[in-house]
Order: C-alpha cells, then structure tokens, then sequence
C-alpha cells in the first residue's frame, strides 16, 4: 500500500490494527477517549476484526462497503486468480461476536466492486444489543459513497444518538 515495502497479509494487518490499539489503550491522554473504529472496503474487515477481539475498548464501528468474506467476494472479483489468495476475512462470522456496541453500515448501491448484498447480509447478521443502523446511497459506488449527499449526515446523527449514551 502506497510506498510502503512488504506484502500485506491479513495475520499482519490484524497485527497492525491491534498494535494501534494497544498504543491507544496505554497513551496517557488517548486512553481517556471513547474510541470509534472506522473500515472501509478491506478496512472495514480489518475493523470487524478488531471489534470483535476487543470490544470492551470500543465504542462504535462504522462500516463502509465491506464484504462477507475474502473467498465469496473473489470470484466475482478476480475469478481466474482465486485460488492465489489465502486470506480469509471471516467477517460473516466476526460480525457475530460483537454483542454491545453500535454498528453503522454504509452501503453504495452502485458498488463496482462489492455487491451491495454483502453490506445487507452482515446488517443482518449483526447481534449487536446496542443498535444497528444501516444506510444505502442509490448512487454510491465502491469509493464514492462517502461523497453522497447526507453522507455526512447520517453519521453525525448514529454518532449524536449513540454518544448521549457514553455521558
């Protein structure tokens, strides 16, 4: 990604995002704030992941056209080189294990690249007691939708509802 050197993995993004926690969780000014996860795509996989192993140190996630897992989002991908990955993003079932905090789902339906029903199927699939909310753009495709009008919105207005709660 950009210029940086490796291969990324998804042992080592997992790695990663947990060692970016951790540092939050020890900071002495950064452990005082409510934490809010953000994925998007590839990121929003890495975030279910983290979600779902801490979800005493986070507040909400937010989630952005992300997919059920890598090997059903592959073959509509790349078909002919499927078999070259071995990562699995098993959010399907991460998505499960997260039981209390609030979850905003951001779904392009024009998505060029993961079918909007994977954004709908983890919606369903979420058991979070602590509200769900999913919002489709008709006109948003896999990286514009955070350019559709009331994106914005939307957010600001699942984050004021859930952040009366913290006080």
């Amino acid at each position: 990604y950009g210029r940086s050197e490796g291969t990324p993995t998804e042992k080592g993004l997992c790695l990663d995002a947990q060692a970016a926690l951790e540092y939050i969780k020890r900071d002495e000014i950064l452990r005082c704030t409510k934490l809010i996860v953000y994925g998007q795509s590839l990121g929003g996989a890495v975030a279910i992941d983290l979600v779902a192993r801490n979800e005493g140190s986070i507040n909400i996630l937010i989630l952005e056209n992300t997919f059920l897992n890598m090997q059903k989002i592959l073959p509509e991908i790349f078909p002919k080189i499927k078999f070259l990955c071995s990562d699995v993003w098993p959010s399907e079932q991460n998505i499960k294990k997260i039981k209390t905090i609030p979850i905003l789902f951001l779904s392009g339906k024009k998505d060029e690249i993961i079918p909007p029903f994977h954004m709908r199927k983890l919606f369903e699939l979420s058991q979070t007691s602590g509200g769900k909310e999913l919002i489709e753009f008709n006109e948003g495709s896999h990286l514009d939708t955070v350019q559709q009008p009331n994106y914005f919105q939307h957010v600001s207005t699942f984050l004021q509802k859930h952040i009366v709660a913290w006080k």
